[in-house]
């Protein structure tokens, strides 16, 4: 069962590792991202901050689909997390049982270039892809919500938009 499709550039840190996870009371972190599977030191440090009684896996997005569509997965607590909204729509397209599609961080790390950007939030800056990913990902008709942490005002995305 999915509890939570996060979108955050930073992956997996201390707001989604121990807040998030805890929050959400969940067994299992999947970071789906196509570009990390080639970096395995980023792998072996976002490892690291996952708590212990988490199982993280490391998957590329298509991957990431299969596992989430597995029956398998029903019995489980999973916390998807994607680094980009096209990501996170990609997976909203092919797996139907998404609850919440939540924006936390976006747009800042490693974009040393904030020209052209729309700030939506405090943690969230979009480009013009960006943003026609999120208004697509708002078709899907699954609550999204811009919350960098479950005490923070749980802000829906259309508002924004």
């Amino acid at each position: 069962m999915i509890s939570l499709l996060r979108v955050d550039d930073r992956l997996i840190h201390g707001q989604v590792a121990v807040v998030w996870s805890r929050y959400l009371n969940v067994n299992r972190i999947v970071v789906a991202n196509d570009e990390i599977l080639d970096n395995k030191v980023q792998i072996m440090a976002l490892k690291m901050s996952v708590p212990e009684g988490i199982k993280p896996f490391f998957v590329s997005v298509d991957k990431a689909i299969q596992l989430l569509n597995n029956p398998k997965s029903d019995k489980l607590k999973i916390f998807v997390v994607v680094n980009k909204p096209k990501d996170a729509l990609k997976i909203a397209k092919k797996v139907s049982n998404i609850p919440l599609i939540n924006l936390g961080n976006y747009g800042r790390v490693g974009s040393e270039d904030m020209k052209g950007k729309k700030q939506l939030s405090k943690n969230i800056f979009i480009t013009a892809d960006d943003e026609k990913d999120l208004k697509e990902l708002l078709e899907t008709n699954i609550k999204i919500n811009v919350q960098p942490v479950p005490t923070d005002p749980d802000v829906q995305l259309s508002s924004l938009l």
